[in-house]
C-alpha cells in the first residue's frame, strides 16, 4: 500500500514535493523516495519517515521542474528497501571489474565479468550460503549507476553518463574459482549482489574514498579506492569499449582488498563514507 504524488511546474518542485509527502504519511509508514529530472534523473529513497530519510543536502540535489514522490506503508510482503519507489530500473544489467583489487594490477589486462540480475538483493537482504561449495567471501566496493546510454565513452565524457553511486557486496567463492574461469559458480549464487542503501548523487570523492567491512559488528577491512588499478572513469571507458550500458545498470568496480570470509550466522555491514551502510545476514541454504 502506497502514496504517490507527481508535479509538474515553473520552478524547483522538490519542496512542493515534500509538502506532499508529509500530508500523505501517516504512523504506519515505513519508506519513501523522490524522483526528479533536470537534464538527467536526482533519486533519493530510504527507510523511515519523510522527515527521517530527507535531509537539507538531499533537497538541494533533488533539483527539477517534474517529479514523482512516494510513501510506503507496509501491509503483506516485504518492508525492504529494495521495494521502495521510486527506482530507475527494474531489472539492471551488472557488470563487475577483475584485475583491479590493487596498484599493481594496472599491468594486468583489464577485464570484467556480468553478474546476474537474479543475484541481486537489498539493504537488509539475505546472503545465501550452500557449504558444500566452500569459503564465500564478502567483498566492499564502490559501484556506479548509469544515467543514461554510454557506449565507447572517453575518460572525458565517462562521468557524465553516472547518475550517482551506492555500495556492493560482489559476494564470492573463491574454492569455486579454479574450476569457473567464467565466474558462474562463483559469483552468481542467490543473494550474491546485494545494493544499496540508496543512490548518492552528490557524490565527489569516488577515486579516494574509504570503505569499511564489519562482520558482527566488529571492524575486520578498512580500505579505500585508491587501491584500485583503474579509477571510475577508466573501468567506464574499457566496459564501454567492448558492450553498451544503459540507463540504471551498475558497474561494481573491483575489490581494493576488501574481502573477508563469513559464515552462515553472520551478519555483514559494508560502508562506504559519504554513502552510509549496507547490512546483510548471511544464512545457510
Amino acid at each position: 500500500m502506497c502514496g504517490i504524488i507527481g508535479l509538474y511546474g515553473k520552478n524547483n518542485i522538490v519542496y512542493d514535493l515534500l509538502m506532499g509527502l508529509n500530508a500523505l504519511q501517516h504512523r504506519g509508514q515505513d519508506a519513501a523516495g523522490i524522483i526528479t529530472f533536470e537534464k538527467t534523473f536526482h533519486i533519493k529513497k530510504g527507510l523511515g519517515l519523510v522527515s527521517q530519510v530527507f535531509e537539507q543536502r538531499h533537497a538541494d540535489r533533488l533539483t527539477g521542474e517534474i517529479g514523482v514522490g512516494h510513501v510506503r506503508y507496509t501491509t503483506q510482503g516485504t518492508n525492504e528497501l529494495t521495494n521502495a519507489q521510486p527506482i530507475a530500473a527494474n531489472y539492471p544489467f551488472g557488470i563487475a571489474m577483475a584485475h583491479n583489487g590493487t596498484p599493481d594490477q594496472i599491468n594486468n589486462p583489464p577485464q570484467s565479468f556480468q553478474k546476474s540480475t537474479h543475484t541481486l538483493s537489498g539493504h537488509g537482504d539475505p546472503i545465501y550460503r550452500d557449504s558444500t561449495l566452500g569459503q564465500m567471501d564478502v567483498e566492499c566496493e564502490l559501484t556506479a549507476v548509469i544515467s543514461k546510454t554510454a557506449r565507447h565513452l572517453t575518460l572525458e565524457n565517462a562521468m557524465d553518463h553516472v547518475l550517482g553511486f551506492t555500495i556492493g557486496n560482489d559476494v564470492t567463492l573463491p574454492e569455486q574459482t579454479p574450476h569457473d574461469h567464467l565466474l558462474l559458480q562463483t559469483k552468481n549464487g542467490d543473494g550474491f549482489t546485494p545494493l544499496g542503501p540508496w543512490i548518492e548523487t552528490d557524490f565527489v570523492n569516488y577515486d579516494d574514498v574509504t570503505m569499511f567491512v564489519r562482520v558482527n559488528g566488529k571492524q575486520v577491512i578498512q580500505s579505500s579506492t585508491n587501491q584500485l588499478a583503474r579509477g571510475v572513469a577508466a573501468q567506464l571507458v574499457y566496459v564501454t569499449k567492448y558492450t553498451t550500458l544503459g540507463r540504471g545498470d551498475v558497474l561494481l568496480g573491483g575489490s581494493p582488498t576488501s574481502m573477508y570470509a563469513v559464515h552462515a550466522g553472520d551478519q555483514v555491514e559494508i560502508e562506504i563514507e559519504g554513502i552510509g551502510v549496507l547490512a546483510n545476514p548471511v544464512v545457510a541454504s
